[in-house]
């Protein structure tokens, strides 16, 4: 089903497909790539691209209206009302059984002073309702009622970022969806992000490479390459492969569109007495010489570590926490913008 055809009063942003949810006889769930993509992707990734990481429902209410929107998800998750790049107060608490949420614009926000609203729309229009959902679970859209429009061109960023990579890029240790680093480089640059991160499954695979190629709705997209590969068993050589692929077949595909990639960030490989730097080392190296060899000139590289300090991770010593997410997207979000200028 393509998605928004039956909701064409609201905008689903990040979703490319929508399916029938196996937790409910009603409602589409919201999926971040397009089965026949999913279809060709190991099994992990398979189940990943069905949770909701940067997804959201957007629309503009008519006027002080209320608009109620239907949900639910296969287990207990949250989604959480921005308006424009105003943090909403609520918290909605979604769970299999479809619940009705009621949304307005807030107060405080139909009184902004001009020059505050001016400021206020350098990327998102205060309001704009972005409905944003955590990857803890997939999720399910059932109805939407109430006088709504989706959001027009001038209310929302005029260029997306798009990013692929982990469960670092999908956000894992973050407070909040809003907090991992891909949301925080696209609210510093004023890019409406996708969001193609894959926990424990990002494998490089062609599948993805020629998904996001053949994409043209993105204008700068960054490449973490991938600790999930490191961390199960492909050799290096399995790795420079794919990532090699990858790369080319991404910058290839247009040579106006910047790509940054970012090699292993700081993990126990380097950090633990028991770590293996040897092997950090070389797939460092893998992604740099792919990069290096590279023959379109749109394409950098940027070393993982410098991104972000070895304190910045949760103890796990392999993602990042909200330090962490931050440092990355300072430093990433610094790459992202000289790209995009040059």
């Amino acid at each position: 089903m393509s998605p928004g055809e039956d909701y064409p009063s609201v905008r689903l942003h990040d979703v490319a497909e929508l399916a029938d949810p196996d937790w409910t006889d009603t409602g589409d769930e919201l999926r971040r790539v397009p089965s026949e993509v999913a279809a060709n992707v190991n099994v992990a990734a398979r189940e990943r691209v069905r949770h909701p990481a940067g997804s959201e429902i957007r629309f503009v209410p008519r006027g002080t209206e209320t608009v109620r929107l239907t949900l639910s998800a296969a287990a207990e998750t949250v989604a959480r009302p921005f308006w424009g790049s105003f943090q909403g107060e609520e918290v909605l608490e979604l769970g299999p059984e479809p619940a009705a949420f009621e949304l307005s614009v807030p107060e405080p926000l139909t009184d902004l002073s001009p020059d505050a609203a001016v400021e206020a729309a350098s990327a998102f229009d205060p309001w704009v309702c972005r409905l944003r959902f955590e990857p803890w679970a997939p999720v399910a859209l059932h109805d939407v009622t109430g006088e709504c429009r989706p959001p027009e061109s001038a209310e929302t960023p005029d260029r997306r970022y798009l990013a692929y990579g982990t469960s670092i890029t999908e956000g894992a240790a973050a407070s909040a969806t809003h907090l991992n680093y891909v949301s925080r480089v696209a609210r510093d640059l004023d890019l409406d992000p996708i969001n193609l991160g894959m926990s424990g499954a990002a494998y490089c695979e062609p599948a993805v490479a020629d998904y996001i190629a053949q994409r043209d709705d993105w204008d700068v997209a960054t490449l973490a390459l991938s600790v999930n590969m490191a961390n199960r068993g492909f050799t290096v050589e399995q790795f420079r492969e794919r990532a090699e692929y990858l790369v080319e077949t991404v910058a290839g595909a247009n040579p106006d569109r910047p790509v940054v990639c970012a090699t292993l960030f700081p993990y126990h490989a380097d950090l633990r007495e028991s770590g293996d730097r040897e092997r950090a080392r070389a797939y460092r190296e893998a992604l740099e010489s792919v990069v290096a060899e590279c023959d379109s000139g749109n394409v950098s590289v940027v070393d993982g570590r410098e991104l972000s300090p070895a304190d910045g991770l949760t103890t796990d010593l392999l993602h990042p926490g909200d330090a962490g997410m931050e440092s990355i997207a300072d430093g990433l979000g610094a790459r992202v913008s000289d790209a995009l200028d040059g």
